[in-house]
């Protein structure tokens, strides 16, 4: 029996994870819907409206290089799920907006994330909740250190 590492277990834990809260909504819109990624940079969004949110934000939150939020946030835009509007502090950084259907989807993809969240921690103590996203960020330290 081959032994499973961490990276394994995460990797698995990362996509049952998507399938579970998105895969219906990339069906219904026959592929030309938000995929995985772009469903979290929009309910990031969706749930930061007290505050404008900018690409820099998402970076920083998703773990991704520069290059990889420019391509998802402009497919975004072709998609119709977001517009960018200048800053009034900083006329080179972009405020993040979502459209009417992306708020349609936040709203269904928000009630299917508070629904996952309660069957992921089923049993687990808030001891055990918060030792875990503690070794989850200690994981997360380790890597950025390598």
């Amino acid at each position: 029996m081959q032994h499973k590492t961490v990276g394994m277990e995460l990797v698995g834990t990362a996509n049952a994870l998507r399938r579970a809260l998105f895969e219906d909504v990339w069906r219904d819109f026959c592929g030309d819907g938000p995929t995985g990624l772009q469903q979290w940079f929009l309910l990031y969004v969706f749930e930061h409206d007290d505050r404008e949110v900018y690409q820099k934000d998402l970076e920083s939150v998703f773990q991704i290089r520069r290059s990889t939020a420019t391509e998802i946030l402009k497919s975004m835009e072709r998609k119709g799920l977001i517009l960018r509007f200048p800053s009034a502090l900083d006329r080179r950084s972009k405020r993040i907006h979502l459209t009417a259907k992306a708020c349609g989807i936040c709203e269904e993809n928000r009630r299917k994330l508070v629904a996952a969240e309660a069957m992921m921690c089923r049993g687990l103590t808030p001891e055990q909740l918060e030792s875990f996203v503690e070794i989850l960020r200690q994981i997360q330290a380790n890597i950025h250190s390598f």
